[in-house]
Parts: C-alpha cells; structure tokens; sequence
C-alpha cells in the first residue's frame, strides 16, 4: 500500500468490506428469525389446531398408548420437528420425532407446558442466534371446560433450512457481486483521482529539478483542478522569471558593455599620450558622457531593487496639481520642438491639490515623455492632458509615434522587456515602464495604456485625490 492508488483503493474497498458482510448477516438473521419463524408459528399452531379437531373425534388415543403412538406417527410422516401428545397430569401418551430435528424422543423440555396445563394457548418463538425455533402447545378442553390433553409441535430454524438455502445462496451471491463492483468502482474512482494528483505532483518534482513542464491538464474534483492551476502558474511564473533574468543579464551586458568599451579605449589612448591638448579634452569629455549616459541605468537598476526588496520610499507632500504638471513639462517641450515634433498640452488651471512624491512622478512623466519624443518620427505630434474628478487627478501623454502591438502591451509593463515586433524599445534596459508603473501604484494609482499599431499609444497616469490626513 506505498503507492496513492492503492491507498484510495483500500479507502474505497474497506468499507464495503466491512459494512457489506455484516449487513448481509443482518438481512439472513432478520429474514430468518423474522419472516420465517413467523410463518413457521402461524403453520404449526394450524396444524395443531387440525389435530384437536381429529382428535375430538377419536378420544380413546387418550388412553390407549399405543394407539396414539399409531396415530401421531401416521399424521406426523411430513413434519419436519417433534409432535407430541401430552395428558391432562402432564405425561406423555406419544411422541415423534423427525431425522432432522435435535431433540431425542421422550419428555421434551417445553417452556410453555405450565401455560398448556391451565387450559391456555401457548405459542412460543425462540429468537435465538443458535438453533431458533417455534414452540406451539394447544389445549384440548371437553365440553367441562376440563382439559383432557395437550397437542404440543415443535420445530427448530434447522428444520428448515433446505427450503431457504437457495434464498440463502441467493443473497451470498448478490453481496459477492457488491463487492466486486464495489472493487472496480474503486479502482476506476482510485484512478481517476491518482492521475491529476500523480501529474501535480510530477510536475512540481519537474520544476524542483529545473526542467520545463508542459501545462498540466486541468482535471478531476474542485481542489484538484485548484492544485493544477497553480502548479501551472507557478510554472509558468518560473519560466517567465527565467527569461526576465536572461534578458536582463543581456540587457545589462548590452547597455554597459558598449560605454565601458568606449572608455576603455579612449583610456588606452590617454596612457600612451598625445601630443595634442585638443584631442585630451575631447578624449576626456567623450568619457564624461558615457559616464553620464551610464548613471541613469546604474539608477533605474538601483530604484527596481528597492522595489523588489520594498525598500522603496516616498516623500509626498501636497501641492497644486496644475502648477507642478505645467513646470515639470517645460523642458520636454524644447525636446520635442527640437526634433521637428508639435508640442501640445491642455493643462487646466482649476485642478485641485495632490498629496504626492513630485521627483518621483517627474521620473513617470519624464519616461513617459522621452519615449514620446523618442519614437514620434519628425512631422509628427505629442500632446500632454490633464484632468481631475471628485475622486482622481490624472493626465495623459499621447503621440503619434509607431504604437505597440496588443499582444506586447502587457508585456512592455515587465522587466527588461524591450519590443521586436515594433521596435518602440530597442534599446535601454527596459525597466523605464516597469519603474514607472510601480511609483504611481505606490502613490494608490494606476498607469493605463491604450495603443495601436502604427495609430500612437497613449499612457494616462491615474492618480487619487487625498490629503496629508489622510495617509
């Protein structure tokens, strides 16, 4: 019994093993001591009734022994038990005793002969675990009301038992055929519980190995189909881990490998030394910036681990909505006139106050911007919105630069991700959403995105209205 089918098997089978047997005992004993014996009564105590009446018609086998020895022995050839023929002082005139019955001729041991002697009826049924039985003594009375003698007949279970052996038979058999498919449903039960819960559990030891697992099919009872479920999604998550740190280390390699290069070499050249000033301060100058350009990554990286670890920490404060958009929004329209690019805004001046970190949603509305400045081809248009209700504040960056794809739009919200199918982030280390949308769901926000290929994306920050008492 180590294995799980054959533990549920046994749980199955067990207690039809157990219950079945003693519930076929129950219905043998009842039907026997209580069908049988019953109607074995009411047939005795008419056939010693019909005994009475011939004998009210032949009263010297009363007293003649051998006589009523004749008699009983020629009505009693079909009795299946004892007969006898008891007087009126409580001795036995004659008697008959059947091959299958177990008491010997003579005096029988009669429980109700003292009943029988004051001229009363006594039927008695014996329900005995061992050898039950029918016990029928009937009076005779003369027209004194004097008792002139006693018809006693008696019959055991085992007297019986060749006319119900075959009902007997009948219910073995039935019980049998229970438990075999009480057997086969438990083994068909068995497996089909084993099976979801054997694939669950390969999978699991699967993923402890490091190996990939196909989906699991989903299954079999309510918690088992709950247990599928989250293995797959657990697989699923794991598989998506894996590839986000893949392509972050790329990612990673990618964007600082390409300055370190730089600088590397413009160093080489600075050791050997030149001969020039001017190409010193050049060499100098272009390590300064790939440094710059450096330390934006080295940040975004540093910002998404306090995320992770949730060390991440806000300092808000309270201001006017309007008047921080419209400042935090002044270089970026420079960025976009100088590419070639219509600046738009529609910022109203009547927005309420907001309780938030303004350096870091300068962070979301700066990438928000950079991205679209940095993917709205020349010719084309970004407009900045904003808006507010009873409940939030929000406002919205639009462009009308290559959009992105259905299928990648909950994808670009992950870490490291960078598109192929549009090219809209081919570079960078594709955290600059994922960061952006972890600071406005910590401020209680949201960061909505709507796009369609080769139509411009819109990304609406969503912001609830709240005060310093509030939080």
């Amino acid at each position: 019994m180590k294995t799980l089918r054959a533990r549920l098997v046994l749980s199955h089978l067990l207690p039809l093993l157990i219950v079945v047997p003693l519930a076929g005992l129950a219905l043998i004993y009842t039907l026997e001591t209580q069908v049988v014996l019953t109607d074995l009564s009411d047939r005795l105590t008419e056939r010693a009734n019909l005994i009475i009446e011939v004998l009210e018609h032949q009263p010297d086998i009363w007293i003649d022994s051998d006589q009523a020895q004749i008699f009983i022995t020629g009505i009693a050839s079909n009795i299946q038990g004892q007969l006898f023929l008891i007087k009126s002082d409580g001795s036995l005139v004659a008697s008959y005793t059947s091959d299958s019955a177990e008491q010997s001729a003579g005096m029988p041991k009669l429980e109700g002969i003292d009943t029988a002697m004051r001229g009363e009826q006594s039927v008695i049924v014996r329900y005995r675990l061992l050898n039950p039985g029918v016990e029928v003594l009937l009076p005779m009375i003369d027209a004194r009301q004097q008792l002139i003698g006693i018809v006693g007949v008696t019959q055991t279970l085992e007297g019986i038992l060749s006319r119900i052996g075959n009902l007997r038979s009948l219910i073995v058999i039935i019980l049998v055929i229970q438990l075999l498919l009480g057997l086969i449903i438990g083994v068909f039960l068995a497996r089909k519980l084993e099976e979801p819960i054997g694939a669950a559990a390969a999978g699991v030891i699967d993923i402890a190995a490091g190996k990939d697992i196909e989906p699991i099919p989903i299954q079999g009872p309510r918690e088992i189909r709950q247990l599928s479920a989250a293995v797959n999604t657990l697989s699923e998550r794991l598989r998506i881990l894996e590839e986000t740190r893949r392509r972050s280390l790329a990612n990673i390699v990618h964007e600082l490998g390409r300055p370190l290069g730089a600088i590397q070499s413009a160093v080489h050249i600075l050791l050997k030394g030149t001969a020039d000033p001017q190409v010193e301060h050049e060499l100098l100058e272009g390590v300064d910036g790939e440094i710059k350009r450096m330390l934006p990554l080295l940040d975004d990286l540093a910002l998404l681990h306090g995320q992770v670890t949730g060390t991440l920490t806000l300092n808000e404060r309270q201001l006017h909505f309007g008047a921080w958009l419209t400042t935090a929004l002044l270089p970026w329209r420079a960025a976009a006139l100088g590419k070639g690019i219509d600046w738009g805004t529609d910022v109203p001046e009547n927005l309420p106050e907001i309780y938030i970190d303004p350096e870091r949603m300068a962070q979301v509305l700066g990438n928000l911007l950079s991205n679209a400045v940095k993917y709205t081809p020349q010719g084309g248009s970004v407009l900045v919105t904003a808006g507010a209700n009873q409940s939030e504040a929000w406002y919205r960056v639009s462009d009308t630069g290559p959009g992105i794809d259905l299928v990648e739009q909950d994808q670009v919200f992950e870490p490291f991700y960078r598109s192929q199918k549009m090219q809209r982030f081919p570079q960078g280390l594709g955290l600059g959403l994922t960061i952006a949308r972890d600071i406005v769901e910590a401020h209680g926000g949201s960061l909505e995105l709507k796009s369609d290929p080769g139509q411009g994306s819109q990304f609406t920050v969503h912001l609830p209205l709240k005060s310093s008492q509030q939080e």
